[in-house]
């Protein structure tokens, strides 16, 4: 299983697109080379957004698939938090030692700890915690599975084979930035006395102020969001290795109006009991 596609409740017009595909040095892919999922799919929309430059779509793929985490380091002792705002289009989770979806978004809001980092808060080197939290969210979710895996034993990829466990239905707000921060309360908070108060910032503030400008825009809160419940969509599944192998996708065919018709509330939206998959396999299309 390499990507898995959840869309949140929109409905889009169909569209469809041409181009030549080649690799990222312009070369042409080599159709006997095996790619990872992730790999095939940042090609192809690196190629689209070129193509689309300077067109009335120039937004279409972040319109769609673009969505944003906030990367954060957290100081162990003054508790100051910086905040780093990068966009993904699709969403890459570890699977090695994990048993699915929802430890592995778990593990990345828990992050990792290092040592000997110069805090501007403390003014001395401390622990801070390194972790990743969900800012901005796409219409469409695209949760790519990191089951290939660099071996620095024998210096070669292995494909990872573990049972993973993924949702019918996802919601990213246990994982987001407003969730985890206000349950922390580590949420900024307005000052008060507004913008008077601003007026009579002394010439020795605002000196310090401009020294630390770099660092506020680093440092910047994402916009709050209001939607994190994603759909199964789609599942593309691996057979064979990390050198060999093939491609196939099982699809959840009953989306937009044929998964939630106009007046419908979010449980029928939600429901799956009735939703009609299908495997596309090569030149083989059926049930499943």
């Amino acid at each position: 299983m390499a990507n898995l596609e959840l869309s949140q409740r929109h409905d889009y017009n169909p569209w469809e697109f041409c181009f030549s595909f080649k690799e990222f040095d312009g070369g042409p892919t080599n159709t006997a080379e095996q790619k990872d999922a992730q790999e095939f799919l940042n090609v192809a929309f690196d190629r689209i957004e070129n193509a689309l430059k300077g067109t009335s779509r120039d937004q279409l793929l972040q319109s769609v698939f673009r969505g944003r985490t906030c990367s954060q380091l957290v100081c162990s002792e003054c508790g100051k938090v910086k905040n780093r705002l990068e966009d993904f289009y699709n969403l890459s989770l570890t699977v090695k030692d994990i048993k699915g979806v929802h430890e592995s978004l778990a593990q990345l809001v828990e992050g990792e700890t290092i040592s000997g980092y110069e805090c501007s808060g403390c003014k001395k080197k401390v622990d801070v915690s390194k972790r990743t939290l969900i800012a901005e969210t796409p219409n469409v979710l695209i949760v790519h599975l990191q089951r290939i895996v660099f071996n620095f034993d024998t210096f070669a990829n292995d494909k990872l084979n573990q049972h993973f466990e993924f949702p019918q239905q996802l919601d990213l707000a246990p994982y987001s930035y407003y969730d985890v921060m206000g349950k922390e309360n580590r949420l900024k908070k307005p000052a008060e006395g507004g913008e008077a108060q601003e007026e009579e910032i002394d010439a020795e503030a605002s000196a310090e102020k401009k020294d630390e400008d770099n660092e506020e825009e680093e440092n910047v809160e994402p916009e709050q969001e209001d939607c994190f419940e994603y759909k199964l969509a789609g599942v593309t599944v691996h057979s064979g290795t990390a050198h060999a192998g093939h491609y196939w996708a099982y699809i959840n065919t009953a989306r937009g109006q044929d998964a939630a018709p106009e007046g419908a509330d979010e449980a029928t939206w939600s429901s799956t009991d009735n939703d009609r998959w299908m495997e596309f396999n090569d030149s083989t299309v059926r049930d499943f």
